[in-house]
């Protein structure tokens, strides 16, 4: 669930305020042939941009911070736990957080992995039994790892996902958004 802030609802009036004006206008003006189909396409322009804005506010207004992350590998069960805490340091309460955690082959400085030189056979891989997709195949996870987080609130948070054993230098990234 989205909150809505003093600034959401004070963008909703200016642009109501705006449709409003922009209306009487329209319906004063006589040489208008079709008021009404004016009118939506003014109302459809409006909503848009009132849907544009919200996104614009939620970006500066939901603001969120992860501390402390750190992750295990977990062997018995090949999986990944990655933990930390989440703090809310924007000045309005943020209803979901999402994290996304992506774990993918770090392939920056192996000798015939660049993409400048890929080194191909005749024979393909039947030689040597590996799977090019398995290889480089990343994982990727979104979490919700917070709901109705208010303001200035730190939680703990602890996510699980499956590990790649295919990878050779497996790198870990994760982003957060919020709204």
């Amino acid at each position: 669930m989205t909150y809505f802030t003093i600034l959401h609802w004070f963008v909703l009036a200016i642009i109501s305020l705006f449709f409003i004006l922009i209306t009487l206008l329209v319906m004063r003006n006589q040489q208008e042939k079709s008021p009404f189909s004016t009118v939506i396409v003014i109302f459809l322009l409006m909503v848009m941009i009132f849907v544009i804005s919200i996104f614009g506010l939620d970006e500066y207004t939901k603001v969120a911070r992860l501390e402390d992350v750190s992750h295990q590998k977990v062997l018995m069960n090949e999986s990944l736990v990655l933990s930390g805490r989440i703090r809310n340091v924007g000045g309005f309460t943020i209803g979901k957080c999402k994290l996304e955690v992506e774990i993918f082959s770090d392939r920056v400085g192996e000798a015939g992995n660049t993409a400048l030189f890929t080194p191909k056979s005749i024979f393909g891989d039947f030689f040597t039994n590996k799977k090019a997709d398995e290889e480089s195949a990343p994982v990727s996870k979104t979490f919700i790892i917070a709901e109705n987080l208010q303001k200035g609130e730190l939680r703990n948070f602890s996510v699980s996902m499956r590990y790649p054993t295919a990878l050779k230098k497996p790198s870990i990234r994760h982003e957060l958004t919020c709204h």
